[in-house]
């Protein structure tokens, strides 16, 4: 397996990134979001419009994200480290409703668990970072050891 084909299946797999944003202010910020991964490592999540990184995200599009493999263990460490831009997505549009379809299937269980989710759906948007620089980490392989890459069609 290639390194990008390891980022890849690691995305696929992982449900929660930490997803910073700088305010209008200057001001940094980190919030965790339940996302979904294309072929292209962009990273899709749904969030209220009035939650303070949605309201960053408005302000200062320019992100940061990280997701890791939930191992305490210094040498287990792996993880994607990424920068680039994110944008509100219309759930409408054949983007939208292909990262929603991919919502659903991966997080059918956090779907499910909520009573009425189109009703939740319907006071949320559908948000997209874009990455330009991705960082792949992975102890596994060796303390300290990474390698930056290219976003799939970048």
């Amino acid at each position: 397996m290639t390194v990008a084909q390891e980022v890849g299946a690691f995305l696929a797999v992982c449900r929660t990134a930490a997803l910073s944003t700088v305010g209008a202010d200057g001001s940094p910020y980190a919030a965790n979001v339940q996302f979904v991964a294309d072929a292209g490592w962009r990273l899709w999540w749904l969030s209220s419009p009035g939650s303070r990184h949605s309201q960053d995200v408005a302000a200062r599009p320019e992100v940061s994200a990280c997701v890791y493999g939930h191992d305490d263990r210094a040498v287990q460490i792996h993880g994607v480290q990424m920068t680039g831009r994110a944008d509100e997505v219309a759930m409408g549009s054949a983007e939208g409703a292909a990262a929603l379809a991919r919502y659903r299937a991966k997080l059918d269980d956090a779907v499910s668990a909520v009573s009425d989710f189109d009703a939740v759906l319907a006071r949320m948007r559908l948000y997209r970072l874009t990455p330009g620089w991705v960082r792949w980490i992975d102890n596994r392989k060796g303390f300290g050891w990474k390698v930056e890459l290219r976003p799939p069609g970048a």
